[in-house]
């Protein structure tokens, strides 16, 4: 996950001075915190064990949000921002593969407000993630569309290298407002 770390016995954890312990569910009995992670935590996306680090860290805050922007088209980029930070971003090839992701991230990770932007490049693409989450949040994720003219890095750079491209799109959508899909659910354009 790209964090430091400190590796101790588990009886030298239990007295350290660490913010965040990560350990199995045998050895988090001798550690015995309440700050103590399980390395079982980890599981299928990584990205779920770091929001739950970086909350424990930042405590509560009073701008406490997920925001999830989604770049949609042949490769959906999807970049995850919780507490101002990027925590990380992926490319999925099927709207329903995007949506069971973005499903998982808006169900596992704790925050008080949850926004979705989709790019409206793809406007079936769109529509279709959009309606997903809406179906199964309704009012508890806010889903915005967002303009997506000049989110897109120029094609010569990376030539799209693993994603990069659809990655930093999806970026720049999150950190860029949109029209909420509410508005727009009944009518035929966005």
């Amino acid at each position: 996950m790209d964090l430091r770390f400190e590796s101790l016995s588990p009886e030298q954890a239990a007295v350290s001075n660490a913010k965040i312990i990560i350990t199995t569910q045998d050895e988090a009995q001798i550690v015995n915190r309440k700050d103590v992670l399980l390395d079982s935590e980890v599981g299928k996306y990584p990205v779920l064990l770091k929001a739950k680090m970086l909350r424990k860290v930042m405590g509560f805050q009073h701008d406490d949000q997920l925001t999830i922007g989604v770049d949609p088209g042949d490769r959906i980029g999807i970049s995850i921002i919780y507490l101002h930070d990027e925590l990380d971003s992926f490319v999925e090839t099927t709207p329903l593969s995007a949506f069971q992701l973005i499903s998982t991230l808006l169900s596992e990770i704790n925050s008080q407000r949850k926004i979705v932007r989709i790019g409206d490049g793809n406007m079936a693409i769109t529509r279709q993630i959009a309606s997903l989450i809406k179906g199964r949040f309704n009012d508890l994720v806010h889903i915005e569309i967002v303009d997506e003219h000049g989110t897109s890095l120029p094609k010569c750079i990376d030539a799209n290298r693993r994603g990069v491209r659809d990655r930093s799109s999806a970026r720049a959508i999150a950190l860029r407002g949109g029209r909420s899909f509410d508005q727009f659910r009944g009518h035929t354009r966005i």
